[in-house]
């Protein structure tokens, strides 16, 4: 996760909590001007101190781990065949951003299965906009159309 993601979390949860930025600047002891340009992915740096103080305001945890994971952080005991409408935003990247190519190829099943077509919608979308700023999810995102339409038989969509 990069400065600009956890900008856009700040963000989403800030409003989530009704909070206004001159509210939660005051609430973590950082300036107005530094916390809307951190949530709209303009500062290229901020100190730990001040981004943890901004995620304890807010109830978010700020948490390290090794960059690669033996396994995905969730165990996607939600990939089965009445996955659905279970996949939540935080399930769908983690196996983008965490998963392997198995977790991948369960989730593009679970797309299958669901035939509102929501599933699909979800996953791309998600994989659209964590490709700008993971590695991975823009391999996934790349890898998407040939997991759906399955191996050598590369779909018509980019």
């Amino acid at each position: 996760m990069n400065l600009q993601s956890i900008g856009r979390l700040i963000a989403e949860r800030r409003r989530a909590k009704g909070l206004t930025l001159s509210r939660l600047a005051a609430m973590a002891e950082v300036g107005r001007s530094t916390l809307a340009a951190l949530e709209s992915g303009k500062l290229p740096e901020l100190g730990l101190e001040r981004v943890s103080r901004l995620c304890a305001a807010l109830d978010l945890v700020l948490e390290a781990r090794p960059l690669h994971l033996d396994e995905p952080i969730l165990q996607h005991r939600h990939l089965t065949d009445a996955a659905g409408r279970d996949l939540t935003k935080a399930a769908i990247d983690d196996i983008i951003t965490r998963g392997d190519i198995k977790a991948w190829r369960a989730l593009v099943s679970a797309m299958k299965l669901d035939k509102t077509g929501g599933v699909e919608s979800r996953v791309a979308g998600m994989a659209r906009a964590l490709a700008k700023v993971d590695p991975k999810a823009r391999a996934f995102a790349n890898l998407l159309p040939e997991l759906i339409s399955g191996p050598g038989r590369r779909s018509g969509k980019q």
